[in-house]
């Protein structure tokens, strides 16, 4: 008896063992000789541990993933992942548990999304709520996360997101409130957890820019947005991608590559290059617009980013109104009070923001922050080339901070030739820090160099201040304050300006605020050194 027993139970775990080996099938994917010549098939045949492996070819998209696989092409250039609404989906809107998926060795392009499972239980109805051209991950049961993710060395381009009806969701508008239609994520849409490696996300488009329609209200994340859980991006490349609206419904476009609206951010040996956010408005003062962050805009409900051994360059803000005030601001990368944010060993450089008010409109024009608004700590890193253009026709045009707008601490860095102009033929002037504008609680600059930077002001009246360093309070702005700096040097500013304007603090502009000086050189800046020390 003690023998059949043995026997049994040897039988026992030689069929788990069997039944396990069975759970980790490879199934081939290719046009001819495999047992499936599309994805969806061989989706719908794997189980949870599954490999299927895609050869050469362009397969048709609009898949879901809803188990734990691995899908393996044979190079992006060679596995192709074509349409959809979007290509991919992972996981299900409001499952209990959500799949573990990687995807390796392929471009996924071609996905156009006009409506997303969001979109109904978000707003009422179809089509209002459209995110996720070429990877959607969708939330689960209790919005807790979604699935979780890993893109490596694949291609993700191509992709369109605009959502094709509206909701009166929005505040009032001339004709009543104003209509919400939400567009986002071109290239990914996530929920989840996500990671991108060595990773090509390029020429993706939401809102007006997808060329689908102009209904969109927001747009939001050309080529990511990211929702709740970590995003970690390594050795990729984001370049190209566009976020813009435009009127009558256009009131924000933010986040040209990456919109991260919450969980962590972790970019690393990676480039965000050339990307944009635009905004055309046709609105009045009365109703609230805005364009920024034509890299990434970061809010405030992600608790860390940390940026490092990045390019962050060539990103752009525009906006126009031909009724109302326009406000655009961060070219190159916007972070929200409350982030804790370190970028370290980075470029940021050839950012630029726009800001115009048309003919027609008698709003005011506003813009700053060319490389963006980066509130935390920065080491050893290049803020270099961006710029701020400011004009409007009949009213007012402020301009700041050709760099950036920070509080907390820069250390070995270089901010370095970067510009900011404001004019108007008939309305106020106002251009100050070419490079920096301080915000509240203040800044410490150690061992860095603020050289070449300029601030113009062009317009029959108005002021110049801080060709290099503007620390004062400015109405709707940046507090100011305190201002350190250690091992440092302010060299080479210059204020510019139309004939009659006065021009103040060539290097430093400071007022009312603690200024400390530690073995720290303000010279050869035009036309004056300091105003206000």
């Amino acid at each position: 008896m003690r023998l059949l027993l043995t026997s049994v139970a040897l039988m026992s775990i030689a069929l788990v063992l069997a039944s396990g080996q069975a759970s980790a099938a490879t199934l081939n994917v290719c046009p001819s000789g495999c047992p499936y010549t599309q994805l969806a098939p061989a989706l719908a045949a794997a189980d949870s541990g599954d490999t299927i492996r895609i050869g050469a070819g362009t397969y048709d998209g609009g898949s879901t993933i809803d188990v734990s696989v691995e899908l393996v092409g044979a190079g992006a250039g060679r596995t192709i992942i074509s349409g959809g609404g979007p290509v991919l989906t992972i996981g299900e809107f409001g499952a209990s548990t959500e799949p573990t998926v990687s995807i390796e060795g392929m471009t996924i392009t071609g996905g156009i999304t006009r409506s997303s499972p969001e979109s109904t239980p978000f707003t009422g109805q179809e089509g209002v709520f459209a995110a996720g051209g070429g990877v959607e991950i969708p939330p689960n049961a209790d919005f807790s996360g979604g699935a979780t993710v890993t893109i490596a060395n694949s291609v993700i381009t191509g992709n369109r997101v605009a959502p094709s009806d509206t909701a009166p969701f929005g505040p009032p508008c001339p004709s009543g409130p104003c209509p919400f239609a939400f567009a986002g994520g071109g290239g990914i849409d996530s929920w989840g957890t996500l990671t991108l490696a060595n990773t090509t996300i390029t020429n993706n488009r939401v809102g007006s820019a997808s060329a689908l329609s102009t209904l969109a209200s927001d747009a939001v994340g050309g080529a990511i947005v990211n929702r709740l859980g970590p995003l970690t991006i390594t050795g990729s490349d984001i370049h190209g991608n566009q976020a813009s609206a435009t009127g009558p419904n256009g009131r924000f476009a933010e986040g040209g590559a990456i919109t991260a609206f919450g969980g962590t951010l972790t970019v690393s040996n990676s480039s965000v290059t050339e990307n944009s956010a635009a905004l055309a408005a046709s609105l009045p003062n009365s109703v609230e617009l805005l364009a920024n962050g034509g890299g990434m805009h970061i809010s405030s409900n992600v608790s860390t980013a940390t940026i490092s051994n990045t390019t962050i360059s060539g990103n752009s803000v525009t906006m126009t109104n031909t009724v109302g005030d326009t406000e655009a601001f961060s070219g190159g990368i916007l972070v929200d009070l409350d982030v804790d944010f370190t970028m370290s060993n980075s470029v940021v450089a050839d950012n630029s923001v726009s800001s115009v008010t048309l003919a027609g409109s008698l709003g005011n024009a506003e813009g700053d922050s060319g490389a963006g608004a980066i509130l935390g700590t920065i080491s050893n890193t290049r803020f270099t080339g961006n710029t701020v253009s400011v004009s409007s026709s009949a009213g007012d045009a402020t301009a700041l901070a050709g760099a950036i707008i920070d509080f907390g601490s820069i250390a070995n860095s270089v901010i370095s030739d970067n510009h900011v102009h404001a004019s108007s033929p008939s309305g106020t002037v106002f251009a100050a820090g070419g490079a920096i504008v301080v915000d509240e609680p203040g800044l410490t600059l150690r061992s860095s160099e603020v050289s070449g930077n300029t601030a113009d002001a062009s317009g029959a009246s108005g002021s110049a201040r801080g060709g290099g360093i503007f620390d004062a309070p400015i109405a709707d702005g940046p507090p100011g304050g305190p201002l350190t700096l250690v091992n440092s040097q302010v060299t080479a500013n210059a204020l510019t300006g139309s004939a009659g304007i006065p021009r103040q603090g060539g290097g430093l502009y400071i007022q009312n605020l603690p200024l400390t000086l530690t073995h720290s050189v303000i010279a050869n800046n035009s036309p004056d050194q300091c105003s206000g020390c």
